[in-house]
């Protein structure tokens, strides 16, 4: 299951969203869920959407609640309207597979996912799943939100791609 969270709206990162909950099946009011969260089993492989530097966030959390892992990838070759690089944060992650700072090339191995309450990284979630963020920002690992609508983002990459293959890996 994959649920699309909205867009940041320019003035505040984080806001009132409804959130269908994917425990419960009800509309849920979250504070600051820009992402996509896509349900799956702990342990599952997450690739690289794209080449860039692989870093591991090990305290990515909501204040005050458990703190998160986190795999990011800052693209190399995918930049803003404004020049800065695009990154990738995959969330709820239980294990890392890349070195802190290494370089990766887009479908290399990042991490395994996580999110079930026992897995060490899970933070602020009750069942297996993958948090997927977009973040345009002159300082990506200090952003702490998805900064655009994720599916929105992967729909013109995916179309950029088809017309541009050897520039998005």
């Amino acid at each position: 299951m994959v649920e699309d969270y909205g867009a940041y709206n320019g003035t505040t990162i984080r806001k009132h969203l409804p959130v269908h909950d994917l425990t419960t099946g009800t509309l849920v009011e979250l504070f600051g869920h820009n992402a996509i969260d896509i349900a799956l089993d702990s342990g599952t492989p997450l690739y690289a959407v794209t080449s860039g530097t692989a870093y591991q966030i090990t305290n990515w959390t909501i204040p005050g609640f458990p703190q998160g892992w986190a795999a990011v990838v800052v693209s190399d070759v995918l930049k803003d309207d404004q020049g800065d690089p695009i990154a990738f944060l995959y969330g709820h992650v239980r294990e890392f597979d890349v070195p802190n700072g290494q370089h990766v090339v887009g479908g290399a191995l990042l991490a395994k996912s996580g999110g079930d309450p026992d897995d060490p990284g899970a933070g602020f979630s009750d069942m297996a799943n993958v948090h997927f963020e977009v973040i345009e920002s002159p300082h990506p690992l200090l952003a702490h939100a998805g900064t655009v609508n994720p599916h929105q983002f992967l729909e013109n990459l995916y179309a950029y791609a088809a017309t541009n293959p050897a520039r998005c890996w």
